[in-house]
């Protein structure tokens, strides 16, 4: 099922067949399906909804949970076998190359199985601290396609203040959204501008369709209208039922405490002028 919004459905499925082929930096033809797709950002940035408008398209599948893969792959390169490498090199003869390549093969094979079993043939994951591994995936999948999540970082801290998971810490919450969005916005200077975008969540909220226009054409796929009802299970890959998007209040948790307004205002300044909050 799809939601009417002004244009016709039908139409906009038949120009799937004429998608434009993406090249890579030596001008080569990349084929969609070698080029995933890494939601990441801040914690509480909008990663989850992004993820799952994403999984709505019929070319895309979006697991809606977070995999962690990267965070993992990381210690593993950095921590485990960089100290067998320095004190057991002999015992250990794969070089990185070969263990990149494993961890390329490792990730296709799971989610090749995953969108296997809904017809699509490209994935797309959201972990967002991946958001400081984003060196890593790009060496496994010199062909990915990064969308940063950015909010602002006042309703960040709040939400952050309020969910279970997360420490009862205000440095904490606040270097969390300062360090996500620098860390993100410094990789993504190095990356051609195919295969890096920003999307504000305010915006979103404020205007999808366009929003997701924007995104389906950065991603070298047409628009698909189910994309807006993706909180529908006929329109997702895992028929389950998702909150939808509304234009309402983003927050409403409390406002922080005055102590806490003073600490954001001190640490964050700088990166919310960087980003034209207020």
């Amino acid at each position: 099922m799809v939601e009417a919004h002004g244009n016709n459905p039908r139409q906009e499925m038949d120009s799937f067949s004429s998608r434009p082929q993406p090249e890579d930096a030596g001008g080569r033809a990349v084929k969609l399906s070698d080029r995933p797709v890494f939601v990441v950002g801040s914690p509480r940035s909008g990663t989850t909804i992004m993820c799952q408008m994403i999984d709505a398209h019929p070319h895309l599948l979006a697991p809606y949970w977070e995999t962690g893969l990267f965070v993992r792959f990381h210690e593993l390169l950095t921590n485990h076998i960089a100290w067998i490498w320095k004190e057991h090199r002999a015992s250990f003869p794969l070089d990185r190359p070969d263990l990149i390549d494993w961890i390329r093969r490792s990730v296709e094979t799971l989610f090749a199985k995953l969108a296997a079993t809904c017809g699509k043939s490209r994935w797309a994951e959201k972990t967002p601290a991946h958001v400081f591994h984003m060196d890593l995936i790009h060496e496994v999948f010199p062909n990915v396609q990064f969308i940063h999540m950015i909010r602002n970082g006042r309703d960040v801290v709040r939400s952050l203040q309020n969910v279970p998971w997360a420490p009862r810490k205000i440095r904490w919450s606040i270097d969390r959204w300062i360090d996500s969005v620098r860390a993100g916005r410094r990789y993504g200077r190095e990356l051609p501008k195919e295969q890096y975008m920003e999307i504000r969540y305010e915006q979103l909220l404020a205007d999808q369709e366009n929003t997701l226009r924007a995104l389906c054409k950065f991603l070298g796929e047409p628009f698909a209208e189910q994309m807006l009802a993706f909180h529908q299970p006929a329109n997702n890959s895992w028929n389950y039922s998702f909150r939808p998007l509304r234009n309402a209040p983003i927050n409403r948790y409390k406002p922080l405490k005055f102590l806490q307004r003073l600490l954001f205002r001190q640490r964050a300044s700088d990166l919310m002028r960087e980003l034209n909050y207020r």
